[in-house]
């Protein structure tokens, strides 16, 4: 049986594994299993596929072996917060807590509560948080960490040669890093059509690189989405996928994790 667990848990679990307190606000306790696993890991990763919904993992894991690799080893479900998108569950990643709570409706709006990066800020210790120029990675998680990509990544494969650079000469105790090109073609063709197998091909290559950086500095990971999609009707805008409700589609999403 699969367990879920409620998103708000992330942050409460990175802050056990690193032994600093949750953030003021977090509405959970950490993930056990997690913390048993991983203890003694001296810095953790959190790698999030956007809008990899365990729906769409389950219709692509044929074509992401690396990440069914993992779930082999250890694997739960995490539900996102409400509204289902992206700002709005990476802020509750670093938060531990619901929308109204931390207030980041948009990746523009700042938090209205303590998060990870403070946290950790405090006790002397170094975070960072990176994503494409313009998306949440950056201009919300980039925006609070003490490190970012400076905003000199424009895509995917930019916000990689940035972590692997930042991984290797700087070591953040936490690290968060946003990966796009799913939730982009998701929106386009819609999660299963035939032209996405590009985006959960590309991720899950991505997932196995950063991997290998990781375990070499001693990082501990955790893979999560932040919320899943759901097909429409092509509408005005081009799109064929959409998210932002409160079906099982759209919240709950694949979680695992590896040292």
């Amino acid at each position: 049986m699969v367990i879920e667990y409620p998103m708000q848990a992330v942050a409460p679990t990175v802050a056990r594994l690193l032994n600093v307190p949750a953030p003021e606000k977090a509405e959970s306790g950490p993930i056990e299993p997690v913390v048993q696993d991983l203890a003694g890991v001296p810095r953790v990763a959190v790698l999030g596929i956007d809008a990899l919904g365990l729906a769409i993992y389950r219709h692509w894991q044929a074509e992401m072996p690396f990440l069914s690799s993992l779930e082999q080893q250890a694997f739960a479900t995490l539900r996102s917060i409400m509204i289902s998108k992206t700002p709005v569950n990476f802020g509750c990643m670093v938060t531990g807590a619901s929308m109204d709570v931390h207030g980041a409706v948009t990746k523009e709006t700042p938090f209205q509560c303590e998060t990870l990066f403070d946290v950790l800020r405090r006790f002397g210790r170094c975070s960072a948080g990176l994503g494409r120029n313009g998306w949440t990675g950056q201009e919300l998680l980039g925006r609070h960490a003490d490190i970012t990509t400076g905003g000199m990544a424009e895509d995917d494969a930019a916000v990689e040669s940035c972590a692997h650079r930042i991984i290797g000469e700087r070591r953040p105790d936490f690290l968060v890093i946003q990966y796009g090109l799913t939730d982009e073609l998701f929106h386009h063709y819609g999660p299963y059509a035939p032209e996405s197998a590009e985006a959960v091909i590309a991720a899950d290559a991505w997932l196995a690189r950063m991997a290998v950086s990781l375990r070499a500095a001693g990082y501990g990971i955790l893979v999560l989405a932040d919320h899943g999609q759901h097909a429409i009707e092509r509408e005005e805008d081009g799109r064929m996928g959409t998210h932002g409700s409160d079906s099982d589609e759209d919240r709950i999403v694949p979680f695992t994790w590896t040292r």
